[in-house]
């Protein structure tokens, strides 16, 4: 890194949540500001405030919106260093954008659902949850908000090999995986199936609540002051 030169972290934040992440995005940015660097978050959703509903749109959609953040970011910042941070579902979006531009990829407890005996069993365990993956589905959250889910969007979702997006991300751009160990929610991951990225595991539950979010802070800051 020269002297001076310019950095930005893009965060792509997860399923169904606003752009800072249910907050983690927001910590994550504290820690930057001592370094100087410049942090852009973005909404992949349709949010309704006043319901408290959350529309989702399927993945092609989100990264068409991730995609126009990278490439005004990278027009409007020449020389700039730019770095991606992911958490969960987010990374769909990033391994199927464009990187140009790009430095370098961290994935938080990445996303691995797909397969739709899974979902279902998981999204059924709540019966106020309505399922319908031909129709529109509603999911209630423990924040209080309602997420909408199209059939378009399952649509790509089961259709989505995320194994191999993930390889594929790790051959074009410099990937850092940091897995939770204590994931409560992707808890059926097989990270010895993810080829070339540099993996990390370190304590914490898919959203690096408590204790495990300083230390999450601290590792992220390690890994982007290089």
């Amino acid at each position: 890194m020269k002297k001076n030169q310019k950095h930005i972290i893009i965060f792509s934040h997860g399923f169904g949540v606003l752009k800072d992440d249910r907050g983690l995005f927001t910590e994550l940015s504290k820690g930057f500001l001592q370094d100087k660097i410049e942090s852009v978050m973005f909404d992949y959703n349709e949010i309704d405030y006043d319901k408290k509903e959350i529309t989702v749109k399927p993945f092609s959609e989100q990264a068409k919106i991730l995609q126009k953040v990278i490439n005004e970011t990278v027009k409007d910042n020449p020389d700039s260093i730019i770095d991606i941070i992911t958490h969960s579902q987010g990374a769909v979006m990033v391994a199927l954008a464009k990187l140009e531009g790009i430095r370098s990829v961290i994935i938080l407890a990445p996303f691995f659902y797909t397969d739709i005996h899974n979902i279902m069993e998981r999204y059924t365990k709540n019966s106020s949850n309505e399922i319908n993956f031909s129709g529109t589905s509603k999911r209630l959250r423990s924040d209080g908000t309602t997420t909408i889910i199209p059939a378009s969007y399952w649509t790509e979702r089961f259709a989505t090999d995320i194994y191999k997006l993930y390889n594929d991300l790790a051959l074009t751009t410099d990937l850092t995986i940091i897995n939770a160990g204590e994931d409560e929610i992707m808890d059926k991951r097989d990270l010895s199936k993810i080829f070339n990225a540099k993996i990390i595991n370190i304590h914490g539950n898919h959203d690096f609540s408590g204790e495990s979010r300083k230390n999450l802070v601290s590792f992220v800051e390690d890994i982007i002051i290089k």
